[in-house]
């Protein structure tokens, strides 16, 4: 029977009414039995309860397609970043003679090297391996030589390893090439803030096994840090207003200079846009060449012990292949070099400074440019920043690398 309903005896069934009870609301006894709106003691039937695992996937279906599309986004509005297959397009174009303007050097400079070296359609005479105090490193400095500017962001040892593996695996090795060791060259990966390097975990892989090294396990140097990056809101967001904001898109150019693009060069260096150049200001280049040096006295560069094998590992290569080899030192902003004198960074300075020179010495090699501005002629007023100089500055540099190796030895090159 169900709650209801009383209880009829046989004496009472011709016409007894319910009576009323004191409390109208439920029984005790109906709180664990009753079920649904009506009440009653059936429970809910197993198809009408929630799935627990149904929902947990649904969730998780929605969050990878929420991050699809994310990534999706930040791949079409900053594809020089987060699109392989638009990187390697540009590559082409460069590598075919032209350049191609773009926001700005926010971009994947290692696929992008990788990718521009395998389209070269000639080996480069001379090739510099390092940064961007190279950037701004244009052919016509190096005339009668067919010069290729093979700088990325923010390099590391293993960068040499995976340039000059990029050089070797497409059959491009140039004769001669200009090898820079920076400051932070040799800094342990335990050590690095940041992650720009693992794009090139391919190259460096290869190099590192072509050299005989032991490579450094793949928990340090899987590039999750770049994969976040991709599934960035915040990326997305600000990629998307600078598409949308902007007077003019990226495009193939033949133009060296523009108004609010900067520009990739054919030969490997870039040209910034008018509106970069108003930016740099003296007065600015001395407040963040004066910032850097205050977060820089107390944090020496650190050396590697792996590092420096896999240097002379790739210096013993080269050597074997016939390349005529040039170790290169960047000059700081003379603003930021007298601001970290007597401190523990210039210690650690001198020992790259020895490091070096230990390297020259046991491969014959020169030594051109110099960390410390005086010893160049470089101004403070070549420079953007505590680091990056202007082409101005960049000449001294080649002069002294044109002045050990002679008057012009090859073919100009066809990009030259």
């Amino acid at each position: 029977m169900s709650n209801f309903e009383s209880t009829i005896t046989d004496r009472d069934t011709e016409d007894r009414r319910f009576l009323p009870r004191a409390n109208p609301g439920r029984r005790d006894i109906d709180s664990d039995t009753a079920g649904g709106i009506a009440g009653g003691d059936a429970a809910l039937d197993e198809e009408d309860e929630v799935n627990p695992l149904a929902y947990l996937l649904l969730l998780l279906f929605l969050t990878i397609f929420g991050m699809g599309l994310i990534w999706i986004g930040n791949a079409r509005f900053a594809p020089l970043l987060f699109n392989t297959s638009a990187v390697k397009e540009v590559a082409a174009i460069l590598a075919s003679g032209s350049n191609f303007a773009t926001f700005d050097l926010n971009i994947e400079s290692r696929t992008l090297r990788h990718a521009h070296i395998a389209n070269l359609r000639e080996t480069p005479d001379v090739a510099v391996i390092g940064a961007s105090h190279w950037q701004e490193g244009h052919a016509y400095l190096v005339p009668g030589r067919y010069f290729y500017n093979a700088h990325v962001h923010r390099d590391y040892y293993e960068d040499v390893l995976a340039v000059t593996e990029m050089f070797v695996s497409n059959n491009r090795l140039p004769k001669q090439l200009i090898i820079t060791i920076r400051d932070n060259l040799f800094t342990p990966i335990g050590d690095r803030t940041d992650f720009l390097w693992m794009a090139a975990l391919l190259d460096q892989r290869a190099g590192t096994e072509r050299l005989g090294l032991i490579p450094a396990p793949l928990t340090e140097t899987l590039p999750l840090p770049l994969i976040r990056e991709g599934f960035s809101l915040g990326n997305l967001h600000a990629n998307i207003k600078r598409w949308a904001d902007a007077p003019q898109l990226p495009h193939v150019t033949r133009a060296e200079k523009h108004r609010s693009l900067d520009i990739l060069l054919s030969d490997g260096s870039i040209a910034w846009s008018d509106e970069h150049d108003a930016l740099f200001t003296r007065a600015l280049a001395k407040e963040k060449a004066l910032s850097f040096a205050a977060q820089r006295r107390n944090d020496p560069p650190r050396i590697d012990p792996q590092g420096v094998i896999a240097i002379q590992r790739v210096l013993e290569f080269l050597q074997d292949r016939g390349v005529e080899v040039f170790l290169a030192h960047p000059p700081f902003n003379p603003i930021y070099y007298d601001a970290v004198q007597n401190s523990p960074y210039m210690d650690g300075l001198a020992k790259i400074e020895s490091l070096t020179r230990g390297l020259a010495d046991k491969y014959g090699l020169s030594i051109i440019g110099s960390f410390n501005p005086y010893d160049l002629g470089c101004g403070s007023e070549l420079y953007i920043d505590a680091e990056h100089s202007n082409p101005t500055c960049l000449q001294k540099i080649f002069d002294q690398y044109i002045a050990l190796d002679g008057p012009r030895r090859f073919p100009a090159g066809s990009v030259n």
